[in-house]
């Protein structure tokens, strides 16, 4: 398994782009800052956490700063904007705020998103909605408010990932729980059809929808349960289910990383759950299947249009380091066991420099502290 490109630096550009990455402290930001450096680009990468925090690793500036949500966050970042010549927010809330306050990055924003992708992307239920209208199947969905026949149901919020603003809920006084919650926090909620059977992902790189590279796999095990982010995958060659992948990422013109939750139907029909437009937690489970995402994303960012290479391993298991150690159940021998190994190995790559784990784990943290949970 390769985490990191060793060929991106082997790309011709036309010029050293410096790139800010803007994001909240997401553990897959390392992966991305260290191969647009691999590249050739300066990479400054901002964590809008609320702190003040700053290194420099593997030739990446690692600086903090007031969180995306915050009123100084903008005026902090039309500070420093100037001095890149890209700015790629990497989370749909950076994507939103940068979108909606214009500044001295307005034209510096990469991918550049038209404004009916921006209103798809800020809301997760008018996606799907979009995309049921293609005519590709979803999971029907109605509002939190209505009257609901049936249960169980997957309560979602128009925002969020990590499963943070998922809830299953099976019983009416659960129902009732979970309206009262979504009406504290605020936002548009709906109450989705529960689908039986795994999660599966399909992920990849894309140039305005079409795909450069893909990956498919079955979701293993979730932290949380059910409907929180993988901490294990299988790669899965499932025609059907890439299909749709496919089809979804076309409708949706998306360039960049983007990922998907798909499902089956009892009778193993496909559906899309949702579309992420970023780089996913889980992309070891796509190197672990043979796909190098980082090359060919350094070259399209670069100005050039990669080559499509739409092949990767099928049943090739992936545990995500160090997100299976969340789990109660890997905190054991075993768990120690797997973590040591892949802390030797290219997914532990960051993780054995004790300085910079520093700021890893503070980065985590705030984040953990700040991201709500439904």
């Amino acid at each position: 398994m390769m985490i990191r490109s060793r060929r991106a630096q082997d790309i011709a550009y036309d010029a050293r782009v410096r790139v800010l990455l803007v994001e909240e402290g997401w553990h897959s930001t390392m992966y991305l800052a260290r191969a647009l450096a691999d590249a050739g680009h300066d990479v400054t990468a901002l964590t809008a956490n609320g702190t003040a925090a700053s290194c420099t690793h593997r030739g990446v500036r690692w600086i903090s700063g007031p969180r995306v949500d915050s009123p100084p966050f903008t005026a902090s970042l039309a500070q420093i904007a100037p001095a890149f010549d890209r700015i790629l927010p990497l989370t749909e809330p950076a994507m939103i705020r940068l979108w909606d306050a214009s500044g001295p990055w307005s034209d510096r924003l990469w991918p550049h998103a038209e404004p009916w992708q921006r209103r798809l992307v800020r809301d997760k239920h008018a996606l799907v909605a979009h995309m049921a209208a293609k005519g590709i199947e979803v999971p029907a969905q109605r509002p939190i408010g209505d009257e609901l026949e049936r249960l169980p149901v997957v309560i979602k919020g128009a925002t969020g990932c990590g499963g943070r603003m998922v809830r299953i809920v099976e019983t009416r006084d659960a129902l009732a729980s979970a309206r009262a919650r979504a009406a504290r926090l605020g936002g548009e909620w709906v109450a989705q059809e529960l689908l039986p059977g795994p999660t599966y992902l399909f992920g990849g790189l894309f140039d305005r929808g079409a795909p450069v590279r893909i990956y498919a796999g079955r979701k293993l095990e979730q932290h949380p349960p059910r409907t929180g982010g993988a901490i294990a995958l299988r790669s899965v060659a499932d025609d059907a289910l890439v299909e749709l992948g496919v089809r979804a990422m076309r409708e949706l013109r998306w360039t960049g990383f983007a990922s998907a939750d798909l499902m089956r139907r009892a009778d193993g029909r496909p559906v899309l759950v949702e579309i992420n437009p970023r780089l996913w937690g889980s992309l070891a489970g796509a190197q672990a299947a043979g796909v190098d995402l980082f090359t060919p994303f350094a070259a399209l960012f670069g100005g050039c249009a990669p080559a499509p290479d739409l092949r990767f391993a099928p049943e090739r298991d992936c545990w995500i380091f160090p997100r299976y150690l969340n789990a109660a159940a890997h905190r054991n021998l075993g768990g120690a066991r797997r973590a040591l190994r892949d802390l030797r190995g290219d997914q532990g790559e960051d993780w054995r420099d004790p300085r910079f784990v520093v700021h890893i784990l503070r980065r985590l943290f705030h984040m953990k502290r700040q991201s709500p949970r439904f």
